[in-house]
């Protein structure tokens, strides 16, 4: 990385495993990337919290980089420029990190989140963003023990939401907040009351429902 000398990098990934790396060449070669005007960071860190603090300083300064997309154990502070975010919420996000994580984006118009609920633990989604304009949210879960609290979201300049909710258990905590400016949403639930969101998108202009129903076969034996 010290030796790449092209003045402007466009995208830069970086899959960390094991522990056989040091902290200071992480910081490296991350720096390095940020160094030539990076607009994408893409960031695994799968070293469980070995290497929490990784990031650099100048990450907290750099006004080129737009899209951020995190999985793992990863430290942050400030994130002035950034635009877009994704995030595979996994077993290192218990509960309330992520939502500290969305409030030092000030300026962010476009999230992601890609949630296992049996990896996550019981955690609450929270998206409370006043400047984002589209959302996307991937909810999945294929063990019924693994049943998280719930999902809130309060945006109120959201223009696009995609909600694709696999969990096969009803949510004992959903709640939606009305968002006015909708122009478009896409929802595809299971097992979950679709009534109670779709009052909360009263004003969306373009819509898509998929909603699963379940059958039930019962026999009788004379």
């Amino acid at each position: 990385m010290p030796l790449h000398r092209a003045p402007v990098m466009e995208s830069f990934h970086l899959v960390l495993f094991g522990s056989s790396l040091s902290t200071k060449d992480i910081e490296t070669w991350l720096a390095t990337a940020l160094s030539r005007n990076l607009r994408e960071l893409f960031l695994i860190n799968e070293c469980s919290n070995e290497k929490p603090n990784i990031l650099p300083s100048r990450l907290y300064t750099c006004k080129s980089l737009v899209i951020l997309k995190l999985r793992g154990e990863i430290r942050l502070s400030c994130l002035p420029s950034l635009k877009t975010l994704e995030l595979i919420l996994d077993k290192y996000f218990q509960g309330g990190p992520h939502r500290r994580l969305l409030s030092i984006c000030p300026v962010l118009e476009n999230l992601l989140v890609n949630c296992g609920w049996d990896d996550y633990d019981k955690g609450l989604i929270t998206v409370t963003v006043p400047s984002l304009q589209r959302l996307t949210l991937y909810l999945h879960s294929e063990t019924e023990g693994m049943l998280a609290r719930g999902l809130v979201i309060d945006s109120p300049s959201l223009k696009y939401l995609k909600l694709r909710d696999r969990h096969q258990w009803s949510r004992p905590g959903f709640s939606i907040e009305t968002m006015p400016d909708l122009e478009e949403a896409y929802v595809n639930v299971q097992y979950c009351k679709t009534s109670r969101l779709i009052r909360s998108i009263t004003s969306v202009k373009r819509l898509t429902i998929c909603s699963e129903v379940s059958f039930f076969f019962l026999f009788w034996y004379d």
